[in-house]
């Protein structure tokens, strides 16, 4: 059997199968592949690794080991890996947004998990408790928040930048209401990632005690741009307590601790139903996991959310539940879950302060 003559290509090839640690895209499309060239059956590259982390590049040259490993015809790896700026660093690193005190990011590794629902509910439950919010959509592709906040109308342009529409006493911004939720968004990701840092930095976002982004499932372009843009002061993850949707929580996770963003808390929704005749509850989808989890990575436990008709109506009509029906035992669960995220964002932001631009 003749051996394949191995090529510049052929690697490439390879090294489009490894992730980068924590993330949804490949080396190479990350940049991280550089100067790579092929002697015989030696081959030569480096790793350009967008972080200081030790172990982060030393888990990406191993991970590039073993998948060279299994190219026919290569017989020696020279590797050399070394930690690179990233995109933003020729400037100081990430921006703060004026007058903003904590940026607070909701993620979930899976679609479907009610991720917006509970980011809306958040945002809304932190403004009850007095506090200045902000409730940025940063789901680029499927922007969900203006019809669960209702229509209140296009948001105007003031001297030179975005004026965010008010509503329920937030300050919220969302693609949605730019484009109108008839327009399909068919972005490559570089529009993406500049698309959310004009909602970032482009936005009169004014003085905030508390932004909210609800970023997209997954851990792709848009984690990745929110989390070099700005200082984040903490991640929420929002889960259902079902063994899929915990596994792509953990990655979530997980991808906020490399970008070494404080993990504020695990939401687990979905939790339960409530018979609305009988009142009796019932564990769908295996009650308790969303616990489990965060006990098992030392995280905080934030609060289960049930399944009840009046929290999906709140986000389909407009009127979320919390806002809709304060006193509800609904409403309730979201404002303790709020109270912990805001004792923990303190604890974080004192951990990490970072400088606010007034």
């Amino acid at each position: 059997m003749v051996t394949p003559v191995l090529t510049v290509d052929t690697v490439i090839s390879a090294l489009r199968q490894v992730k980068y640690p924590g993330m949804s895209r490949d080396l190479v499309s990350f940049g991280v592949v550089k100067n790579t060239r092929v002697e015989g059956a030696t081959v030569y590259l480096e790793l350009q690794v967008p972080t200081e982390d030790r172990e982060v590049i030393a888990k990406v040259e191993t991970a590039v080991r073993e998948a060279l490993g299994g190219v026919p015809g290569i017989g020696e790896m020279r590797i050399q890996a070394v930690p690179r700026p990233t995109p933003q660093d020729s400037a100081p690193g990430p921006s703060p947004l004026p007058g903003v005190r904590r940026i607070i990011a909701v993620a979930s590794g899976k679609g479907g998990v009610g991720k917006s629902t509970v980011s809306v509910n958040l945002a809304l439950a932190l403004a009850q408790s007095g506090a200045a919010v902000g409730l940025l959509d940063a789901d680029i592709y499927g922007p969900n928040v203006p019809r669960m906040l209702g229509e209140p109308g296009r948001p105007k342009a003031h001297e030179g930048k975005i004026v965010p529409l008010t509503r329920y006493g937030l300050k919220v911004i969302s693609v949605g209401y730019l484009l109108g939720d008839q327009s399909p968004i068919i972005w490559r990701g570089p529009l993406v990632a500049q698309a959310l840092k004009q909602l970032l930095h482009e936005v009169h976002w004014g003085e905030l005690d508390y932004l909210v982004v609800d970023l997209p499932p997954g851990t792709g372009d848009t984690q990745l741009t929110l989390v070099q843009a700005v200082p984040l002061t903490g991640g929420v993850i929002v889960t259902t307590p079902s063994a899929v949707a915990l596994m792509d929580a953990e990655k979530g996770l997980r991808m906020f601790r490399e970008a070494r963003v404080p993990i504020l808390g695990i939401v687990e929704n979905m939790s339960y139903f409530i018979c609305p005749h009988c009142q009796g509850e019932t564990d769908i989808f295996s009650r308790g996991g969303g616990r489990e989890v965060s006990e098992a990575l030392g995280v905080p436990f934030l609060g289960e959310i049930p399944i009840k008709p009046a929290i999906r109506e709140g986000g389909d009509t407009g009127a979320p539940v919390v806002v809709a029906t304060p006193e509800s035992a609904e409403a309730l669960i979201f404002r303790a879950i709020a109270e912990k995220v805001c004792l923990a964002a303190e604890t974080a932001a004192e951990a990490m302060p970072h400088v606010i631009i007034r």
